[in-house]
């Protein structure tokens, strides 16, 4: 624990690093969001270029088979830290005196919690899907075991107003794995999805440890004695709830297309989505640094009608644009990817009207977050995975590909009408009381 006299100094330490935090100001905003646009076009672009990699790598079935396995592990990765890097981020946006400790907590729950979650993930993939050991093995340590030491650096990076950091951390992650990539297919003898997923565990491992290394060096992280006690405990599940929902449902389409389809559909149907998906980062990047803000917000007075009247627009006004471009680009997926991708044109257009439909979701479901309507958030996202669930198993065995692109958007548009309800209660709730 920090003494008074540590407290003091380290408050005006911090102090100096968050001026993004200092207020509403669009400019603040603005200026907080620059540098996380900029890492995020290098995110977009070293995604495509994993992505198309990868897909000509490995081939249709292949990469359908890795990326539903994989789907399942990231949905199962928001449980990893039990919630408390998020909680961490929260707390020290709006006390800067508690990051110490909240890092202690995160770091000592993190592995413990990924090795538990890896083990049971294993058990239940090798059930679900028909996958050899070794793949899953190594999908359980990269993406539950290694990855969310990145995503708490990014948290970390985040908490004290460094923005930039915190976004460029999963561009070294994509990197890294463009390399695995690129040693897999310099490999002189025919290699299949086994070798590059133990070429994905090393690239992230090596990512991992450090970022984490440099992390402690540039916020100067000392060690400190810090108990977790219950409330901890129970805060930072509320926390864990909402990054598992909002995980299983970014991340389930996947596994049911596996699941239900095979792994041919399910290639064709991640082609198209993650085409489509990448068109929406900039907003992800923009409700990146305006979470603080929401933060903020969620427990203040004053009212922040310009900057959520600032976010609509710019969400809105991009995810609609976006849409039609990705809707007149569909004809390019073949061609970037190979010939046995041509499936998946038909399933970009008809995901066009994703985009926007996950644009103005986003928002809301930030809006939820920094409000403090986590229950009501975790609501919506699970409600809406049940259903992508239940039309999934309907549609898909009947349509195949147009089954699987049926079943994502109803779960989206549930989403968005349940969330958009929540939002305007927190903010009638919130803006209805008087003023002190």
């Amino acid at each position: 624990m920090l003494t008074d006299r540590n407290k003091s100094t380290y408050l005006e330490h911090f102090q100096g690093k968050t001026s993004i935090f200092a207020g509403y100001r669009v400019g603040a905003l603005a200026k907080s969001s620059m540098a996380v646009m900029i890492w995020s076009g290098a995110r977009l672009l070293a995604q495509l270029v994993w992505v198309l990699l990868l897909a000509r790598a490995l081939g249709a079935s292949s990469y359908g088979m890795f990326s539903g396995v994989a789907a399942l592990a990231l949905a199962m990765s928001g449980l990893v830290g039990m919630g408390l890097g998020l909680r961490m981020y929260q707390d020290a946006a709006r006390d800067p005196t508690l990051f110490v400790q909240r890092w202690q907590q995160a770091s000592r729950v993190l592995i413990w919690s990924g090795v538990s979650l890896a083990i049971l993930y294993v058990a239940i993939a090798y059930k679900m899907f028909d996958a050899n050991w070794s793949l899953l093995i190594a999908v359980a340590l990269s993406e539950l075991v290694l990855a969310p030491i990145v995503a708490q650096v990014a948290f970390g990076y985040a908490a004290h107003g460094r923005m930039g950091h915190a976004a460029a951390a999963p561009v070294v992650l994509s990197i890294a794995r463009i390399v695995a990539v690129i040693i897999l297919l310099l490999l002189p003898w025919r290699v299949g999805i086994n070798v590059y997923a133990w070429l994905h565990v090393a690239a992230t491992g090596t990512t991992a440890v450090i970022l984490r290394l440099r992390c402690g060096q540039r916020l100067k992280i000392v060690h400190a004695k810090s108990s977790l006690n219950w409330r901890d405990a129970r805060s930072g599940l509320g926390f864990s709830a909402v990054q598992a929902s909002s995980l299983a449902l970014s991340s389930m389409d996947k596994a049911f297309a596996l699941r239900w389809g095979g792994d041919a559909l399910a290639g064709h149907y991640v082609a198209a989505y993650r085409f489509v998906s990448t068109a929406a980062l900039p907003v992800d990047s923009l409700m990146m640094a305006a979470l603080p803000h929401l933060f903020r917000a969620g427990t203040e007075r004053r009212s922040t009608d310009r900057m959520l009247i600032m976010l609509a627009a710019a969400t809105g006004g991009y995810g609609v644009i976006m849409g039609a471009l990705v809707w007149c680009g569909a004809g390019l997926v073949p061609w970037l990817l190979g010939p046995s991708f041509h499936e998946a044109s038909s399933a970009v257009r008809m995901l066009a009207v994703y985009v926007p439909l996950y644009c103005i979701r986003t928002l809301g479901t930030n809006i939820l977050l920094g409000f403090g309507w986590k229950r009501w958030r975790f609501f919506c996202e699970i409600t809406a995975l049940v259903v992508m669930a239940g039309c999934a198993a309907w549609r898909i065995p009947v349509a195949g590909l147009a089954g699987a692109v049926e079943a994502l958007l109803a779960g989206e548009i549930i989403l968005v009408m349940l969330v958009w309800v929540g939002c305007f209660g927190a903010l009638r709730l919130k803006y209805g009381e008087p003023h002190e």
